[in-house]
């Protein structure tokens, strides 16, 4: 008896959890209440407060769990220093599709994450820092040219896929594939004309 109350207080838990993510991307941090989301849950404030101190512990536990899935990617740029030249474009295209399939697998939290939570700002900055992080070790091995500030290099690449994913976000528009690989092909080759250079 008691596994059949854990499991169904976890189902609970979870439709809570996806309710919250559902109603605060569609009303907004500030003017989703704790009624709105039981009610998209189709449980009582009871049940909600089973699990949750308020709307403030709920919207904490989704910005957590988005930065924990990020840290799955801190060392994904690092991979590169070990490769051959040849190698390296290759694994660029694979990390920046690592990080567009995390951030589109759950479209709704990496909206409220990264675009409404108040401290979203914070977020893409912790990006730019493991990106940066990464910038840094592949040009100590000789990956990155020598003369690049890094920092610029890591805003520069969180712009781009910012750019991207409120573009995809809003319209839809364009496979991760297909948009990893084109900005996989600015971040190592720029904009100018290869003959021009």
């Amino acid at each position: 008896m008691a596994a059949t109350r854990t499991r169904k207080g976890e189902e609970s838990r979870s439709r809570l959890l996806h309710a919250a993510t559902t109603e605060f991307a569609r009303l907004g941090y500030h003017a989703t209440k704790v009624s709105d989301i039981v009610a998209a849950a189709g449980l009582s404030q009871a049940a909600f407060y089973l699990y949750f101190t308020s709307k403030e512990a709920v919207f904490t536990e989704l910005i957590a769990e988005f930065r924990g899935r990020l840290q799955v990617l801190a060392d994904a740029g690092k991979l590169a220093t070990h490769l051959s030249p040849e190698s390296v474009p290759d694994q660029v295209r694979a990390n920046v599709l690592a990080l567009l399939q995390l951030l589109m697998a759950d479209a709704t939290l990496t909206r409220i994450a990264l675009f409404l939570a108040p401290d979203g700002e914070s977020i893409r900055d912790g990006i730019a820092a493991l990106i940066m992080a990464n910038l840094q070790a592949n040009q100590a091995a000789g990956i990155i040219r020598p003369d690049l500030d890094v920092a610029v290099g890591a805003d520069a690449m969180v712009g781009l896929l910012e750019r991207l994913l409120r573009r995809w976000l809003k319209t839809g528009e364009g496979a991760p594939e297909s948009l990893a690989s084109a900005a996989a092909d600015v971040i190592m080759y720029g904009i100018l004309n290869r003959e021009v250079l």
